[in-house]
């Protein structure tokens, strides 16, 4: 019965779109409030609805309903409750649902927070929204449908799958899917106002918070779900340039670009076609990243079986490509940039050729993702594009744009010159060419993209917190002028919040890429180890003790106890095993780790063979800690931006204010 209701909230749901697109027009037409105060409620009741169908599903699970053919296929008896819970999100069709259900709230969020103060633009925002929400509710309803049946019954499900039967199943999908939804907002925003024509820097005022957290989710679900292949796959990295791990990758990219080139339009009223642009193809690459994931046409560890909701996810794309791109040209007129720099040297070209280098990253990986495809349709020929051509054209861009990074930061808007930039750039410049000769001769082995990203990355990281101290400086100096000495300093914490946050979470992308430097160091060897022995590896030593076997919750496993040492001093027992599932025939790889901020230990057990011994991989892994600390500095770095309330905004509070009580006054 619970069931039941859930599949009709789809449907009514559905219905609800449709009326939500046919209102919104009718409303725009005849300009009638009425019509979108009802599109509004509409909504709120998706959201509500959208609930009911989650909430059904969950219980499903919870309750051990086989009837439902994806629960059937997801879960089964044995599995903790825990992993039932979020296997809602374990296969294709769950995750749609969650997908809808995100939708349906910040949607619900936008017309609830913006019917009052977005009047003009909001009608045309909402109906694309309405018409995103239909797409997914008619994939839902039709060939995706998460509630469908199942006859006979089965006793037992099939289990889910033991991937992902991890903690990264918990928290890497919905990060992920907050931040690819969450692209929407402004997406949706950019063609109401060109549908509106209203086409002034309100949008991205608007949505410059949607645009943050929606960035800030999407970096921590990629590197989460870094962290989730590293813990789970026993291969000892965590980046392989996967098709699936891309398709998370390219909208980063290119929402990157955005974030800073809607900067340069808030400031300098000018990119206003690049910036609507931008958010077309981040919009747009989220939903090819969906098609890459869902059509199985992609081999991936991570990607779903293959379905016809793909191709329906393709011409979704097409549809949303062509009709964005007939409504910018329409519009293109009124997106003219009169304003243009004084000078070579400023911020905004360096936020130009920064975004040109985030979009040809993105395009990169797109290419090299969708090319074995288009290769395989066209010419019926089997291709696959491995981490090499990925590094071979990433890693020079990646340095272009971190010495960017450290430049950008000492040029000012509209022109700068040439003494300031030398004057500012002299030490760490300096600094960085010994710190690459440095590597490039002590370390004989060293790659030159080492070298190269240590050097750059040193001078960003240099320049960048060179700034973030004089901001410090400033506003505290500033304080103490206006006889506020005592309170000067703790306040000062809390001034210039926008350009700290986004300094802190540039620190972030510089700690990160120190973090990737490591992997030029890392070792890998693999032993046979005979009960007894001893093996040494760099400063460690290796001690195997036996076979172990025993069960967790509904996991066999079995494995090899190893006792490990660094220069003598005992780092404790390591257990890396594999284990065995109750609904799977073949075994899952379980490593053990022992973590230091300097390096991470990594085995992972290869087999236990018939005489007893046993054969491991071990992995030293330099500067890995460094990866997952980068979220600190993302996390502190949003915070600070999202707390910065805009001039614009205020600016139209405060007139809105004025009105009111002059007003009351009359």
């Amino acid at each position: 019965m619970i069931i039941d209701f859930g599949y009709y909230s789809l449907i009514a749901s559905l219905a609800l779109s449709v009326y939500i697109v046919i209102a919104c027009l009718l409303g725009i037409r005849s300009n009638s409030s009425n019509l979108i105060r009802t599109v509004r409620y509409s909504f709120v009741t998706i959201f509500l609805l959208s609930l009911v169908s989650y909430g059904a599903l969950t219980y499903a699970f919870a309750f051990n309903d086989f009837s439902v053919k994806f629960v059937a296929e997801h879960s089964s008896t044995d599995l903790p409750m825990f992993y039932k819970v979020t296997a809602v999100w374990g296969g294709m069709d769950g995750s749609l649902l969650l997908w809808q259900f995100v939708l349906s709230i910040y949607s619900a969020i936008v017309v609830v927070l913006y019917h009052r103060t977005h009047k003009e633009v909001l009608p045309h925002t909402m109906l694309v929204l309405g018409a995103i929400a239909f797409f997914l509710l008619f994939m839902l309803v039709g060939w995706s449908n998460p509630m469908a049946r199942l006859y006979p019954v089965p006793a037992e499900g099939q289990g889910l799958n033991p991937l992902l039967q991890n903690l990264g199943m918990v928290y890497h999908p919905p990060t992920l899917y907050l931040g690819f939804i969450g692209f929407t907002i402004p997406f949706a925003f950019a063609m109401g106002s060109l549908l509106r024509g209203r086409l002034t820097n309100e949008w991205i005022v608007t949505t410059r918070r949607w645009s943050l957290v929606a960035w800030y989710f999407l970096s921590l679900g990629l590197i989460l779900g870094g962290e989730w292949a590293y813990v789970e796959l026993g291969w000892g990295g965590y980046w392989a340039w996967d098709p699936v791990e891309n398709s998370s990758l390219m909208p980063w990219l290119s929402g990157t670009a955005f974030l800073h080139s809607v900067i340069v339009q808030e400031k300098r009223n000018s990119l206003k076609i690049w910036n609507i642009v931008l958010i077309i193809l981040t919009f747009t690459l989220t939903f090819i990243g969906t098609f890459i994931t869902r059509s199985g046409v992609l081999n991936s560890v991570h990607a779903f079986a293959k379905s016809p909701i793909g191709p329906a996810f393709l011409v979704f794309v097409a549809v949303i490509v062509i009709f964005s791109l007939v409504v910018l040209f329409y519009r293109q007129s009124m997106l003219e940039s009169k304003s243009k720099p004084k000078g070579i040297l400023c911020k905004e070209n360096a936020f130009l050729i920064n975004n040109v280098l985030f979009v040809g990253m993105s395009l990169t990986v797109l290419y090299g993702t969708v090319f074995p495809l288009l290769a395989e349709g066209l010419a019926n020929k089997k291709l696959s594009i491995q981490a090499p051509f990925f590094n071979s054209i990433m890693t020079p861009l990646a340095i272009v744009m971190i010495i960017l990074l450290g430049i950008t930061h000492t040029l000012g808007w509209n022109k700068t010159s040439r003494e300031k930039i030398i004057r500012n750039s002299m030490i760490p410049g300096i600094t960085s060419l010994v710190i690459i000769a440095a590597f490039y001769l002590v370390f004989e082995k060293v790659a030159w993209q080492f070298a190269l990203l240590a050097g750059s990355s040193y001078f960003a990281g240099y320049n960048i917190l060179v700034e973030l101290v004089r901001s410090f400086k400033r506003k505290r100096q500033q304080k103490t002028q206006n006889s506020e000495k005592t309170r000067g300093g703790f306040k000062a914490l809390f001034q210039d919040r926008r350009r700290r946050g986004s300094l802190i979470i540039h620190l972030g992308i510089v700690v990160i890429i120190i973090g990737i430097c490591g992997t030029f160091f890392g070792q890998e060897q693999t032993h046979t180890f005979y009960p007894g022995d001893h093996f040494s590896m760099d400063k460690y030593t290796f001690h195997f003790k036996e076979v172990k076997e025993f069960s967790v919750n509904n996991t066999r496993l079995v494995g090899a106890e190893m006792e490990a040492f660094s220069n003598d001093d005992s780092l404790g027992n390591m257990f890396p095993a594999k284990s065995y599932y109750p609904t799977r025939q073949e075994p899952m790889t379980e490593i053990a780790i022992k973590k230091t901020l300097i390096n991470d230990l990594y085995m992972s057990l290869s087999s236990v063979n018939r005489d007893g011994s046993v054969t491991i991989n071990i992995y030293i892994n330099p500067l890995v800690t460094l990866v997952w600390a980068s979220m600190i500095f993302f996390t502190i770095g949003i915070i600070y931006s999202l707390s910065y309330k805009s001039a614009q905004i205020t600016q139209a509070t405060e007139t809105k204010d004025m009105k009111t009580k002059k007003g009351k006054k009359g």
